[in-house]
């Protein structure tokens, strides 16, 4: 091997070992830290929003417990195969608290792609828990969100094609849209977990319940999932999908608990229900698929027939169980 050829293979392996440093840089948050620390393990930034700040694509965040009483705004997009990912460090509780902060403000705002975001507690948002504006290839898992003004977690855009192929999945939603808590509302609620012109996303495996709005809503979405989540206890309709063709809900579980606080006109909320209302992007109601869920004590599968209503067309509603008392559900 010449001298030259060697000296290129070399540096060529000190670039890659760089470039693998990259990806997989650790940024660490303490609330004991500063934010004009550089964000190393002995030296921790004070607010994840700084972090978020410094991250690049393949950049972990990892947050050491305690409260933080914060509005994180995550602005920097990872990649693809390199997601900037936030989470608590192993074994550790995070709260981020709005208690106190601006209303009518979301604590947790993405505004960015290929992210990930996991394995946190949001408690007391001004308006919606986590939302992700405009994104792409978010994941938001394993979070508990309660005590939010407006929803829980709000995936979405006022226009089509900016949001798509966005992942909700394993988070513990519950007390939220506390603006209808007097429940004199009759209409204009967001959702526990909302899905807004987010096209070929997914909503799986999470439990949510006792909320004053409807529980999971996609509206003017197209191609959504909504696959094996326990919904309890919403105000208004428990699944609802307004003008969402290509929607496929299966193997959700659906119920009340006789908790009266959350009846509407007298009666727990319904199961699922299809509709197409008056909306800024109107889509119709096809090629829903909508099977093996189980619905107890919240009546069957339904069409509104209201506002728009241009009717269910080719779509496909079989093998779900209805049941009259939610108890087998408990």
């Amino acid at each position: 091997m010449t001298l030259v050829r060697a000296c290129l293979i070399i540096a060529i392996t000190a670039v890659s070992s760089q470039l693998e440093s990259v990806e997989a840089a650790t940024i660490y948050v303490s609330t004991s830290g500063s934010d004009s620390n550089p964000g190393t393990i002995s030296l921790p930034y004070r607010t994840i929003s700084k972090a978020a700040q410094a991250a690049t694509p393949g950049t972990r965040v990892i947050v050491q417990e305690g409260v933080y009483r914060e509005i994180v705004r995550i602005p920097v997009s990872g990649a693809p195969r390199r997601l900037i990912a936030f989470q608590p460090a192993p074994g550790q509780q995070v709260i981020i608290d709005g208690s106190g902060s601006p209303p009518d403000t979301s604590l947790v705002q993405i505004n960015a792609n290929h992210v990930s975001f996991r394995g946190f507690t949001i408690r007391n948002s001004t308006r919606t828990g986590i939302a992700a504006w405009g994104t792409q290839h978010v994941s938001i898992t394993d979070n508990k969100v309660h005590g939010s003004y407006r929803a829980g977690i709000w995936i979405g855009h006022t226009e089509a094609g900016q949001s798509s192929r966005n992942l909700i999945a394993r988070n513990e939603i519950w007390d939220n849209c506390l603006e209808n808590k007097s429940r004199t509302w009759s209409s204009g609620w967001p959702q526990a977990i909302g899905l807004h012109a987010s096209d070929v996303s997914v909503v799986r495996g999470n439990r949510v319940y006792r909320n004053y709005c409807e529980g999971i809503g996609a509206q003017s979405t197209k191609d959504v999932k909504i696959i094996g989540n326990n919904v309890s206890d919403s105000y208004s309709v428990n699944i609802y999908l307004d003008n969402a063709p290509g929607s496929v809900v299966q193997r959700n579980s659906v119920y009340h608990t006789y908790n009266a606080n959350f009846y509407r006109y007298g009666r727990p909320a319904r199961g699922i229900q299809i509709a197409n209302e008056y909306t800024g992007i109107e889509l119709p109601s096809s090629g829903i698929t909508v099977s093996h869920n189980t619905l107890a004590g919240v009546g069957e599968v339904t069409y509104g027939n209201y506002q728009r209503a241009s009717g269910l067309v080719n779509s496909i509603i079989t093998s779900n169980t209805i049941l009259s008392s939610p108890k087998p559900l408990w």
